[in-house]
């Protein structure tokens, strides 16, 4: 690129050009997401020989993964070994069989999500297959509406 004639315009376009810069991976960044949720779809149990799935939500909503985006899940049981697809928002896993929870341990797995062209972004989770389900009701009252 030639240099402009004039010493500051040449260095007021370094300066837009820098800006430009900026604006572009900040504008990179803002769509990134910074949290992510799981849910179990499938409503097994967590027991041998059966498969759980758990499906990811991204918050922001509208947000979006890098497209060079990598995602891991490890277990924290040596015996299961869940997987995540390329979507990075679906995780199953299948427990062996004759496999039981450890009674001391609760069952966890770990999720990461990271991207070599946004190297200070990345996005974790701890899915807990096992945890305890929801309170059930305990009463109900009903009102006349018409």
């Amino acid at each position: 690129m030639s240099k402009h004639p004039d010493p500051q315009i040449e260095e007021l376009f370094r300066e837009l050009r820098h800006l430009r810069e900026r604006i572009e991976r900040i504008e990179h960044e803002i769509h990134r997401p910074t949290a992510i949720a799981f849910q179990e779809i499938t409503m097994n149990p967590t027991a041998a020989g059966q498969t759980q799935v758990f499906t990811g939500t991204l918050s922001p909503a509208g947000s979006a993964f890098p497209t060079d985006a990598t995602f891991t899940v490890t277990s924290n049981d040596p015996a299961v070994s869940p997987s995540v697809d390329s979507t990075g928002l679906i995780v199953s896993v299948t427990y062996p069989d004759g496999w039981t929870e450890s009674t001391t341990t609760p069952l966890a797995f770990a999720y990461g999500a990271a991207s070599a062209s946004n190297p200070t972004w990345t996005l974790s989770a701890t899915i807990t297959p096992s945890a305890p389900a929801a309170a059930l009701p305990t009463s109900i009252t009903f009102n006349q509406t018409t």
